[in-house]
């Protein structure tokens, strides 16, 4: 994660095709936008910070972040895939 010119560690919780739950080690304002990479593809995305928990017992801080430009592939192909998938299944059927 990039904000205000400074890299920090995160790691995420819980995402989506829209943005996610992660843990930082910095806080970051709601309303901030920041950018998140994920280290092990190199993806980028910027992000607004739409809520905050604060520090939790782990010392990370607990943010809810949108992303400002949809971008699913920043989670990694498993996530991607699992999107596909997801999409092109239907739904259940009224019997």
């Amino acid at each position: 994660m990039r904000w205000e010119g400074q890299r920090f560690n995160g790691s995420t919780l819980v995402v989506n095709s829209h943005g996610a739950l992660v843990y930082a080690q910095r806080n970051v304002a709601v309303g901030d936008i920041f950018e998140l990479e994920n280290v092990r593809t190199r993806v980028l995305c910027h992000c607004r910070v739409v809520w905050q928990a604060g520090l939790d017992q782990t010392g990370f801080f607990k943010l809810g972040v949108e992303m400002l430009e949809s971008n699913p592939a920043v989670w990694g192909s498993d996530y991607t895939m699992a999107l596909a998938q997801a999409q092109a299944s239907p739904r259940g059927s009224a019997g």
